[in-house]
């Protein structure tokens, strides 16, 4: 087993420990404060991802269900040649946000508006709904994404400070006031001896 170092049980090492308590004490305040804050936040976010994602999911559920419609009226050659002729849709806006020691995204996506592949006759209606239907649907999921990546950076940075505050609580500062309280207990010792060596030098003289 390691040996424990003890400090110097002077009392300018008294004065530094106290420093450090206090520091420990102080920080375990901040971290503490700041848990509340990311736990806070977390839920509100899982929240709001929690109902976006059950809008997704419905809304998904509605296109699932026209493109097996749009599957049985449409040859896959013709779906194929659609598929080709529509252009590519602008990427979301990726950008970060700093709060907390968490690198928040800010994902989003503005709705663009469609041009026709061709003519109703030329493409039929049920291709262009579905692009319709998707572009719509687009928005909210880049809005759940940035939610559900957002929600496992906090949980991350939650647990690093859950893991910070265990180790100031459970260790750092329970030392820190047990090596505090041994320095004073030994300059009490020394401050007695040092009386009691007064006292039989003044006993000596008399």
């Amino acid at each position: 087993m390691p040996t424990t170092v003890h400090r110097p049980a002077t009392k300018a090492e008294l004065v530094s420990l106290k420093i450090e308590l206090r520091v420990a004490q102080d920080g375990l305040d901040l971290l503490e404060r700041k848990r509340d804050m990311l736990m806070a936040e977390g839920l509100k976010q899982l929240r709001q991802a929690k109902t976006l994602r059950q809008e997704v999911t419905k809304a998904w559920a509605v296109i699932h269900n026209n493109w097996q419609d749009t599957l049985e009226h449409e040859s896959p050659h013709t779906l194929k040649r659609l598929a080709e002729a529509v252009e590519h849709s602008a990427l979301p806006g990726d950008s970060n946000r700093r709060w907390m020691s968490v690198e928040l995204a800010e994902l989003s996506l503005e709705k663009q508006p469609l041009r026709l592949l061709g003519s109703i006759s030329q493409v039929g209606i049920r291709p262009e709904q579905m692009r319709g239907m998707l572009a719509e649907l687009m928005p909210d999921l880049v809005t759940l994404m940035s939610l559900e990546t957002n929600i496992r950076r906090i949980a991350d940075s939650l647990k690093q400070c859950h893991r910070q505050v265990n180790a100031l609580n459970q260790v750092v500062i329970p030392e820190l006031a047990q090596e505090k309280s041994r320095i004073e207990q030994r300059l009490e010792e020394k401050e007695r001896e040092a009386i009691f060596q007064v006292k039989r030098l003044k006993a000596r003289l008399l």
